[in-house]
């Protein structure tokens, strides 16, 4: 017995807490199905990480703007006017679709984010495009139905398809982008066999991981054959902005008048992934749909205001036009350099906008050669990776040439020669 300074008898409490904990509590018991269909609870390594002894390594793993693009001086002016103006409005819960203001801008084709002016309510905004991503999947997706997404993709989207219990079928990927005839073809597959495809997930700009751009001719196929069969189309536009010349062709969204598709944007790409603000847009009956769906409170009205002040100012249009220069100037200082040093072991086509670069490897296995580079000091995924069936891989690495400078890329050829090389030997 133990009596306290207030002379509390607590030997008796001890001792029922103590019988009441159970030390074997089992965590891994009550996981969700979705949760161990993502590997919680397994024990493996990721094979996103990838060990480096190098002392100066060059990271080409994560898709993010560089630095120096950040336009940390401009929107440390709009922060610092929106904290000073005195509205804690902006500072409160946003419980509707979000700001009126950044709605209005992002139906204003002027301003280069929709090429189709509706309504603001014809938008929503989440955190980030994997906020827009989680949205479509907890209004849309039951258990068991199908998404269609290219082989490879963003994993991602993989992960969110699976963490609600979709079935994801990849359609392989061609130079038009999505191969319309295999969709063709599930599409009349499922239908015999009373399959449920519910979405078509595409990256139809600048594709992450192959950087191929959809023509003009597949996305009104598709579109059309979408409609035709009660299939939403996600269409994933992260990287629409980001061309180095000519502009993609007319997006899916608006070929299909808004109708059957939802359009998804981020400022994750063009000003920074820290903003964590993205948008869908559609139909105002899928819209709605998906505003009850959400329960997050809304998405940051403050980083909303700023965004907002940001793109009125015109600073956002003049931003934007000086990254697909830098990006442009990074691609060709990757691609120049591994011309001149990896001829004979890689083969890639030059993407035309966006963060990656798709190289096949010959005659070297390619996850051997993320090891391999990385013990020279360059670190990159294997594209096995992006694939949810490994066996559909040819061969490929993904390298993002967003996140560093021209300067340093121009090193990637010679380090990569001699990690083909020490395979090779």
């Amino acid at each position: 017995m133990i009596i306290d300074p207030r002379g509390t008898i607590i030997w008796l409490f001890v001792a029922m807490r103590d019988s009441m904990i159970d030390t074997n509590f089992d965590v891994i018991k009550i996981l969700s199905a979705g949760a161990k269909a993502l590997g919680a609870g397994a024990e493996e390594e990721s094979r996103w990480e990838i060990p480096t002894d190098h002392s100066d390594p060059i990271d080409l793993a994560v898709g993010m703007p560089v630095p120096e693009g950040i336009p940390m001086a401009s929107l440390a002016n709009h922060f610092s006017k929106v904290l000073s103006s005195g509205r804690f409005v902006e500072m409160e819960y946003e419980y509707g679709r979000g700001k009126i203001d950044l709605r209005e801008l992002l139906n204003d084709p002027s301003y280069g984010l929709t090429s189709l002016s509706q309504t603001p309510d014809n938008f929503i905004l989440f955190n980030g495009g994997s906020g827009c991503m989680e949205s479509f999947c907890a209004t849309f997706l039951n258990p068991g139905d199908i998404v269609l997404v290219e082989g490879p993709s963003f994993s991602g989207t993989v992960e969110t398809i699976l963490k609600y219990q979709g079935k994801i079928i990849e359609v392989a990927m061609t130079p038009e982008g999505m191969s319309y005839q295999a969709i063709e073809d599930l599409v009349a597959k499922c239908r015999r066999s009373g399959d449920v495809i519910k979405g078509i997930y595409t990256i139809d700009d600048f594709h992450n991981p192959t950087g191929v751009t959809m023509s003009e001719n597949n996305r009104r196929m598709i579109g059309q054959l979408a409609l035709e069969n009660g299939i939403m189309i996600l269409e994933d536009s992260t990287y629409s902005g980001l061309f180095f010349e000519n502009t993609p062709p007319l997006d899916m969204y608006s070929m299909n008048g808004g109708e059957g598709v939802l359009r998804m944007g981020t400022f994750s790409k063009t000003i920074a992934t820290g903003l964590r603000l993205g948008w869908l847009q559609g139909s105002s009956e899928a819209i709605d749909a998906i505003g009850k769906t959400r329960s997050d409170m809304g998405n940051a009205p403050f980083i909303q205001t700023v965004v907002s002040r940001f793109i009125a100012s015109s600073e956002y249009s003049i931003h934007v036009k000086k990254m697909r220069s830098l990006y442009q100037s990074q691609c060709k200082a990757l691609t120049n350099s591994l011309t001149q040093h990896c001829s004979n072991y890689l083969e890639f086509i030059e993407p035309r906008g966006g963060f990656f670069l798709w190289p096949k490897c010959i005659g070297v296995d390619s996850a051997a050669l993320t090891k391999s580079a990385a013990e020279e000091g360059v670190i990159f995924p294997d594209g096995s990776l992006f694939y949810q069936d490994p066996s559909l891989h040819e061969n490929h690495i993904r390298l993002a040439f967003s996140g560093n400078s021209p300067e340093r890329l121009d090193e990637v050829g010679l380090r990569l020669r001699k990690a083909f090389e020490k395979l090779l030997d």
